[in-house]
């Protein structure tokens, strides 16, 4: 079973995910199979958002509220979004086995700030039961920074939506290969959501994400050129000759290698070491993105299988979508 993430959901819903560079939705006719009634993208102005933050609310609000209108949704409409990547930490901790389920969140309410430490004050949590050994429970606890949380909740109120869940976009993209892929939950998988402007590496494990980290990709979008394809989607192109992409990749690499290393050492003893890729993103160049990795690391890369997805519109569904899918599968078991 997958963790649910932050607080609970309704059916019928609407998914949104924004990041620095792009605002994506996507709402499903059905699950199983996947049935996507309506999608949509809006590629955002350099600025609006900066490290998963809100900075210009009126901009956003602006190209938001023509997003509604092209996509065909009225006020009130229940939506799902993502908490940002950058702010979301995962912590595996050791509570008392006598604490109970029904009591964890009191107990991790009056735990934090003592034995429990975030790198924020006044989280929102969630958590997940991974096992007990030793008279302790082992849980793995997900929280993010309650201000961030209720700046998207009050932007999407402001733009007459109603939010009704949060999660977390590694688990979105997990779940989407979860129901599209086959996965061994024994599997230690190293998921990468490639982006342009971030790369977000987690290993997952029995279906829970045990380690995440975001890797900044330090180039200004405005360094990609970009053309409008015959279908009016927004592709981007790295000038040519420019070896800059070629230094980030290889200081990725680099980074990788760190947390893949940390996983096996820190976290598993040694034990266990990442087995398989899970490889997905916008980034424009994400085939030679696995062939590297597959190089670099000798590992097997695994993309999302799109095909398994239709649409009402016939229109093929594209992988970088793989996110907000997950989103709208959230209740999905």
């Amino acid at each position: 079973m997958m963790p649910r993430s932050f607080f609970p959901s309704s059916k019928k819903t609407g998914n949104f995910i924004i990041k620095d560079h792009v605002i994506r939705f996507l709402e499903l006719r059905q699950a199983d199979p996947p049935v996507v009634s309506k999608m949509g993208e809006r590629y955002l102005p350099e600025g609006v958002v900066r490290g998963g933050k809100i900075i210009d609310a009126e901009t956003l609000a602006m190209i938001a509220e023509e997003c509604l209108g092209d996509w065909g949704l009225k006020g009130k409409h229940p939506v799902r979004f993502a908490v940002p990547d950058n702010f979301v930490v995962v912590r595996q901790i050791a509570v008392p086995d006598e604490i109970a389920m029904d009591e964890m969140e009191g107990y991790i309410t009056l735990e934090l700030g003592s034995t429990i430490h975030l790198p924020f004050d006044d989280p929102v949590f969630d958590f997940a039961l991974l096992g007990a050994s030793n008279q302790e429970k082992q849980v793995l606890l997900f929280a993010a920074p309650r201000d961030v949380v209720e700046d998207y909740a009050d932007f999407f109120n402001g733009i007459r939506l109603s939010p009704v869940a949060a999660d977390i976009s590694p688990l979105c993209a997990y779940r989407s290969f979860y129901h599209l892929n086959t996965l061994n939950a024994m599997d230690h998988l190293l998921l990468l959501q490639f982006d342009l402007s971030t790369v977000t590496a987690t290993i997952f494990h029995r279906h829970f994400p045990l380690l995440t980290r975001e890797i900044e990709v330090d180039i200004p979008l405005s360094k990609w050129e970009t053309e409008t394809s015959a279908f009016g989607e927004k592709k981007y192109r790295w000038p040519e000759g420019d070896p800059l992409l070629r230094y980030q990749t290889e200081n990725i690499d680099k980074e990788l290698d760190r947390i893949m290393n940390y996983y096996q050492f820190s976290i598993r003893k040694g034990q266990d070491a990442v087995n398989q890729i899970l490889l997905n993103g916008d980034y424009p160049y994400l085939p030679g993105v696995a062939e590297n990795l597959a190089e670099q690391f000798g590992l097997p890369v695994t993309m999302i299988v799109t095909e398994k997805v239709s649409s009402v519109t016939g229109q093929p569904f594209p992988a970088r979508f793989a996110p907000v899918l997950g989103l709208a599968l959230k209740e999905v078991k």
